[in-house]
């Protein structure tokens, strides 16, 4: 009788054996298909990776060899073979699963093996919640404002071409060139945020805080929608949140094939590095020739520096007068007559058209359109600057020359954020769009930004980006400032005579019947502060000659 009921036993599992493998199978199956397609997609990730890298290695490098190449192809291989498991299974619902289920199990051991030798490829991928990509004035306040916003460390990465922590910029063009060692601006003096005030963040600051400053490292390659940086060396960055604040690079003549724009003591001020490069010739051809070339920002400011370390120097811009994108012609006069006292001369309306060199490839003479010849030691040239954008076209919506943000800075992509130079955004004041080249704007941009982007993740309320334009110089014993928009009817006020022991005087701008903006020279902290406000509130101009008369005392009122 027992042995009886154990054949009958014995026979239900030999008849039911092949259905319960089959039904293991499929269990089996359907979690290893769910594996699959988890690897997949890992894998996925990691060949756009590894072929972004590719394509960042021009010259070749670490990187460009048989094996990867094998890899890749064996890739795009096993996605195949996984796409045709897919069509199979959907054919034949169970006994598909049951009789793929073997295969699907190789092919899981096979991605996993993929994965190791896809990473071991990349090497160690570095992630951040954060990255500022860009060193300067912006990364430094950017990472400021991330400190108060109680940021963790380890968060946050500045990666950065230059070889020193973020430094306040102007002062290259300003007191860097002080012909007086002891006068003369050196780091760390300058290293944000020094220029609004606050304290000075030197690079140990970055280290307890926890902030990686990755210097050196040039970004070359950028895939937002994979959130990857792939630097010159083929390092690979990964970041949550991106804040783009890579600044301007300056218009070289060599761009437009000037000829021997190439010559040796022909400089550009833009870096630490060119800076260092031209106090070097200051110090080699003392009481020498100096051309300036450009009568900008930087022209006027350098024309004045060499001036100071006792250089005689000459400005060739093509305009009809200096600063012509903000100074009248009125203002213009002053401070070419001031330059002109301070014996530097003045050629307007050409431009150079060519360099001669000595034997030893050094720059002689600057050839301008007019046919002169201007003997030459040093050329420095200053004739405007392009915002750095070319890493992100075809990513984000650009306007007006730069990447187009809303009153947050944020960028057409989700989690990319564009600050300082790069940022074209909504002036509220004025509502409409502008692109603000100006290191006052780089700070406020680049806290505003962060503000909004911890209010994103903590759902707190925040305004929109308020800013008033704002410009500043300072040359010679002089100091000016400029605040709002220099549109509309000029009003000039004051005596501008350029022998004055001490000079002041200004302008207010006037549209629609209100005063839109004001410049003033040789103010007081609080008359600045006064045609500030004033270029704010845009006050209401009945009568012309009475502001006129009023003059600085009409922005005092407010």
């Amino acid at each position: 009788m027992a042995s009886s009921f154990n054949l009958v036993i014995g026979s239900a599992k030999f008849i039911f054996a092949p259905i319960e493998r089959c039904l293991n199978c499929k269990r089996n199956f359907d979690e290893n298909m769910k594996i699959l397609q988890k690897l997949l997609k890992e894998l996925n990730t990691v060949k756009e990776v590894i072929e972004l890298r590719l394509s960042a290695e021009i010259h070749g490098g670490t990187m460009q060899t048989e094996e990867v190449k094998n890899w890749l192809h064996d890739v795009q291989r096993i996605k195949t073979e996984i796409e045709i498991i897919e069509h199979k299974t959907k054919e034949k619902k169970f006994l598909s699963r049951a009789f793929l289920g073997k295969t699907v199990e190789e092919k899981v051991f096979e991605l996993k093996a993929f994965l190791r030798k896809g990473k071991a490829f990349l090497g160690m991928v570095k992630s951040f919640k954060y990255i500022i990509v860009g060193g300067g004035v912006a990364a430094g306040y950017a990472a400021r404002e991330f400190d108060r916003q109680g940021l963790k460390p380890g968060q946050l990465a500045i990666i950065s071409k230059e070889s020193v922590a973020p430094y306040e910029r102007p002062t290259l063009s300003k007191g860097y060139l002080n012909p007086n060692p002891k006068a003369a601006a050196r780091l760390p003096e300058f290293h944000v945020c020094v220029g609004s005030g606050g304290d000075r963040l030197l690079p140990d600051w970055y280290k307890e805080k926890g902030i990686q400053l990755i210097l050196g490292t040039e970004i070359v390659k950028v895939n937002l929608a994979l959130k990857t940086l792939v630097s010159a060396a083929g390092e690979i960055f990964k970041f949550q949140t991106l804040i783009i604040a890579t600044g301007s690079t300056v218009i070289r003549l060599t761009d437009f094939k000037v000829e021997g724009a190439d010559a040796k003591n022909i400089f550009y001020l833009r870096e630490l590095e060119d800076a260092d490069k031209l106090v070097e010739s200051i110090k080699m051809k003392k009481h020498g020739k100096a051309v300036i070339i450009g009568g900008g920002y930087i022209g006027l400011e350098v024309a004045a520096a060499m001036r100071i370390n006792d250089f005689d120097v000459t400005m060739v811009y093509p305009d009809p007068w200096c600063m012509p994108r903000l100074f009248t012609p009125t203002i213009a006069a002053f401070y070419e007559s001031y330059y002109e006292n301070k014996g530097i001369k003045i050629i307007k309306g050409t431009v150079s058209v060519g360099f001669n060199a000595n034997a030893n490839g050094e720059v002689k003479g600057v050839k301008l359109k007019d046919g002169r010849v201007l003997e030459a030691d040093i050329v420095v040239v200053g004739v405007g600057a392009r915002p750095l954008t070319a890493l992100f076209k075809g990513q984000l919506e650009e306007d007006r020359g730069g990447i187009k943000t809303d009153g947050f800075f944020k960028t057409s992509m989700p989690g990319v954020y564009a600050v300082g130079d790069v940022a074209s955004f909504p002036i509220k004041l004025y509502n409409e769009t502008r692109r603000v080249e100006h290191v006052d704007h780089a700070r406020k941009s680049a806290e505003h930004a962060v503000k909004a982007i911890k209010a994103n993740e903590t759902g707190k309320e925040l305004e929109e980006y308020d800013y008033l334009p704002y410009f500043y110089s300072r040359i010679f014993e002089l100091s000016w400032q400029f605040y709002g928009d220099n549109v509309g009817e000029s009003l000039f006020f004051r005596d501008n005579n350029p022998l004055s022991p001490k000079p002041k005087f200004g302008s207010y701008w006037i549209k629609d019947g209100k005063v839109v903006g004001a410049f003033l020279e040789g103010g007081t902290p609080e008359e600045n502060k006064a045609i500030a406000k004033v270029s704010r509130l845009n006050p209401p101009v009945e009568n012309l000659d009475q502001l006129k008369k009023e003059g600085l005392s009409f922005a005092s009122k407010f």
